[in-house]
């Protein structure tokens, strides 16, 4: 039984990611902003996880969401970042808070919890899983605030990859299309009634992130069906 820390866990993929590793019998440390969430994963796995409330764009607070995650199960061998938000709508629309909220919660979080990851198993090894999106490849009408955040994270993400080789702390990125969840809610320009299930994305990922004896998976690439 392995310690696994998950970002994003109270909802949508992150949830799941949290289920299907409870099911594969690990220990996960639950991390998100909204704490009732990471409580009704509490009440629902019981001893095998552990909610911490924290918003992982704030230096301090990713250094005490990580402390009390060690304290609590270990070192982690695997960090998988889920957490992210998006705002979509045409160039022009966006206030400058929502400027903000995205490119904190999606590229800023990314880049402190790739830093507490590095200081706490860099030499150890482990692995450490960041989700990011269809949208980290190609540009979408109406979700430029949201690409650019995405594709800001795979910029980091391939730099942090170049000076981690050599490294026993591997680097996964994880490119999943539409997840059918509540992401969408405050958008029009989608339907995500189609869109792969949260279930099935984290089954494929948790899968991949398997490593085998000679070899393992640098980047997942998730389309959906329809």
């Amino acid at each position: 039984m392995g310690h696994i820390i998950v970002t994003g866990a109270g909802s949508g993929l992150g949830r799941a990611l949290t289920i299907g590793l409870v099911e594969r019998g690990h220990k996960v440390s639950m991390m998100g902003r909204r704490y009732h969430k990471l409580q009704e994963q509490e009440q629902r796995l019981g001893s095998a996880v552990v909610g911490i409330a924290a918003d992982l764009a704030h230096h301090e607070e990713v250094e005490m969401a990580f402390g009390a995650a060690v304290a609590w199960g270990g070192l982690p061998s695997l960090v998988i970042h889920c957490a992210g938000v998006g705002e979509f709508g045409p160039v022009g629309v966006y206030t400058a808070e929502q400027v903000r909220r995205v490119v904190e919660s999606n590229l800023v979080s990314t880049i402190l919890v790739a830093q507490q990851t590095v200081r706490l198993i860099g030499e150890q090894g482990g692995v450490l899983a960041n989700v990011l999106s269809s949208a980290a490849q190609t540009g979408k009408a109406n979700e430029s605030l949201y690409c650019a955040s995405k594709w800001g994270m795979r910029g980091f993400l391939e730099s942090l990859r170049a000076e981690l080789k050599g490294s026993p702390l591997r680097l996964v990125n994880l490119y999943p299309s539409g997840i059918r969840s509540e992401f969408w809610d405050n958008s029009d320009h989608v339907d995500p009634s189609s869109f792969m299930t949260p279930e099935d994305a984290a089954a494929y990922m948790l899968d991949a992130l398997e490593a085998r004896s000679s070899c393992h998976v640098t980047d997942l690439f998730i389309g959906r069906n329809a």
